[in-house]
C-alpha cells in the first residue's frame, strides 16, 4: 500500500478546491461571470449594439446626471435608516426575549414569522396597513379621527422613503434578533444580576454590559441589512417614490424602458454599486476595529 501517499502541503489545497468545485463552479460561472460581463458592458464591450462612444462614456454621463446622484443619496438614506432601526430594534427585542421566563420562551418564536416572508410580501403588508386606503386609515375613519382619505398622513410616498424604511425594518429586525440571541445564549446572566445588586439601572445594564457583547453580531447585521436595502429591487418596486427613486429602480428604468444604446449606462451604475459595497465593507470594518481598539486602550 505504499502507492497511497498522504496529502502534503502542496496537494492539500488542490484537493480542497476539487472537493469544493461543485459549489465553486456555479459561483464562478453565475456570479463572477455576471460581474465581469457587467463591467465589460459598462465600458462598451460585449454590448447588444455596437458601442460608438469611448470606453468611459457611460461613467462620464452619470457624473453629469443629477438624477443619478439624487437616487444615490436617496438609496443611502433609506439603507442607513432602515439598517440602523432594524439593528437597534433587534438588539432591544432580543434582550427582552432573552429575559423572558422559561414558560413564555416558546411564545417568543413569533418573531421568526417575518423571516420566512418574502420581501415583496412584507412590502404588500406595509402597503395594506399604512396606505391612505389601508387598514389603519380605515380604522381612523371609523373612529371619527379623519373624514376624508386625504386627511390621513401620506406615510408611504412622502418623499422620505418611510414606507421602504418601515418594510426593511420589519423584515430586518428579526434577522438582527437572531444574530443577537445567538450571542446571548452564551452570555453569563450573573453579570447582569451582579450589576443590578450594585444598583445599576436596567438601561445602564443594557448599554454598558449587554450591548458591547452584542456589538460583533450587530455590526455584521448592519452591514448585511444596509447593503441589501441599498441595492434591492423588490420592496422599492412596490413602495419607492418616483422622484427620487432608488438606484435599483433607476437601473431598471434605463435597462428595460430605454434604448439598447443606454445599456452601458445601466451597467455602469451596477458596477459603481458593487464598488461602493466593497468600499463600504472595508471602511466600516476598519472604523469599527479602530473604535474597539480605542475603547480597549481606555
Amino acid at each position: 500500500m505504499s502507492w497511497i501517499s498522504k496529502p502534503n502541503k502542496t496537494t492539500r489545497p488542490i484537493r480542497l478546491m476539487l472537493g469544493l468545485s461543485p459549489l465553486l463552479l456555479p459561483y464562478l460561472v453565475l456570479f463572477c461571470g455576471g460581474a465581469v460581463l457587467t463591467a465589460c458592458q459598462s465600458f462598451g464591450v460585449l454590448t447588444p449594439l455596437p458601442h460608438a462612444g469611448g470606453v468611459l462614456d457611460a461613467y462620464t454621463t452619470l457624473l453629469r446626471d443629477a438624477s443619478f446622484f439624487a437616487s444615490f443619496g436617496f438609496s443611502l438614506w433609506v439603507a442607513t435608516a432602515s439598517a440602523f432601526l432594524a439593528v437597534a430594534a433587534g438588539a432591544f427585542l432580543a434582550y427582552r426575549v432573552w429575559r423572558l421566563p422559561g414558560r413564555l420562551a416558546p411564545l417568543s418564536l413569533v418573531y421568526k414569522i417575518p423571516l420566512i416572508l418574502p420581501h415583496i410580501a412584507v412590502a404588500f403588508l406595509v402597503l395594506i396597513f399604512w396606505s391612505r386606503s389601508g387598514v389603519i386609515a380605515s380604522v381612523a375613519h371609523s373612529l371619527g379621527l379623519i373624514r376624508e382619505m386625504h386627511e390621513f398622513p401620506n406615510i408611504l410616498y412622502s418623499g422620505w422613503g418611510l414606507g421602504m424604511i418601515l418594510a426593511y425594518t420589519l423584515k430586518g429586525a428579526p434577522f438582527a434578533m437572531l444574530l443577537a440571541l445567538a450571542l446571548l445564549a452564551r452570555f453569563d446572566i450573573r453579570q447582569i444580576q451582579t450589576a443590578a445588586m450594585l444598583g445599576a439601572s436596567g438601561i445602564r445594564i443594557f448599554f454598558t454590559i449587554v450591548l458591547p457583547r452584542l456589538a460583533p453580531a450587530l455590526h455584521t447585521g448592519f452591514i448585511i441589512l444596509f447593503l441589501y436595502s441599498f441595492g434591492a429591487f423588490d420592496i422599492p418596486y412596490i413602495l419607492s417614490e418616483s422622484r427620487p427613486g432608488m438606484l435599483s429602480i433607476h437601473v431598471y428604468n434605463i435597462y428595460f424602458k430605454h434604448d439598447l444604446a443606454r445599456r452601458p449606462e445601466a451597467m455602469a451604475i451596477l458596477t459603481l454599486m458593487f464598488a461602493f459595497a466593497v468600499v463600504f465593507i472595508i471602511a466600516y470594518s476598519r472604523a469599527v476595529s479602530r473604535l474597539e481598539n480605542g475603547v480597549r486602550k481606555l
